[in-house]
C-alpha cells in the first residue's frame, strides 16, 4: 500500500502541483450493510486516512490483482484528494476522475472504471450483510499501516 499511495501523490502532484506529507493509513473492519459500504475515509483536518478492510479481502479473493490494485489505488486517491482540503464530496469525486483520466491511458482502465461508476463497480451482486465482530462501543480498532507515507518530512506545497 504504501507504493501505491507513493504513486497516488506522484500522480497527484504532476496533475495539480499540490502535495502534502504526514499522513498515516488505518485499516479498519467496517463492513458492508445492505449491499452498501464505505471504501475509506479522511477525518479533516486530520491526518488519518482509513481504509475498509471488508471490500478489500472480498476483492483479494474474488478479483484479480489489477482490480485489486486500482481499488486500492482509488481509494488512496480520493481520501488524499480530501487530505489537502478538498472536502466537498462531488468535487472530490470529479478531482479524482480528471487525475485518473490524465494518468491512465485506457478508457477501461479500472480506476478510471472506479472513478467514473463508484467503488461498488466491482462487487456484482453483493447481497451481504456485514457487521465487524470486534466493533466496540468506544469505536472501531485501527490496525496502522507503518511507513506508508515515506515522504512525511515534506511540508506543504
Amino acid at each position: 500500500m504504501a507504493e501505491i499511495f507513493e504513486r497516488v501523490k506522484k500522480d497527484v502532484r504532476r496533475v495539480t502541483g499540490r502535495q502534502r506529507a504526514g499522513l498515516t493509513l488505518g485499516l479498519v473492519e467496517m463492513g458492508m450493510y445492505r449491499g452498501g459500504f464505505i471504501g475509506g475515509m479522511h477525518f479533516s483536518p486530520g491526518t488519518d486516512i482509513v481504509m475498509n478492510k471488508t471490500p478489500l479481502k472480498i476483492l483479494l479473493e474474488q478479483q484479480p490483482y489489477e482490480i485489486v490494485w486500482a481499488y486500492t489505488y482509488h481509494i488512496l486517491l480520493h481520501e488524499y484528494v480530501h487530505s489537502l482540503g478538498i472536502l466537498n464530496e462531488q468535487q472530490c469525486r470529479d478531482i479524482t476522475l480528471r487525475i485518473s483520466e490524465e494518468i491512465f491511458n485506457e478508457t477501461d482502465h479500472p480506476a478510471i472504471m472506479l472513478a467514473k461508476k463508484g467503488i461498488g463497480t466491482f462487487f456484482p451482486n453483493v447481497k451481504l450483510i456485514y457487521a465487524p465482530p470486534d466493533l466496540r462501543p468506544d469505536g472501531i480498532p485501527i490496525e496502522y499501516i507503518y511507513d506508508f507515507d515515506r515522504g512525511s518530512y515534506e511540508y506543504y506545497s
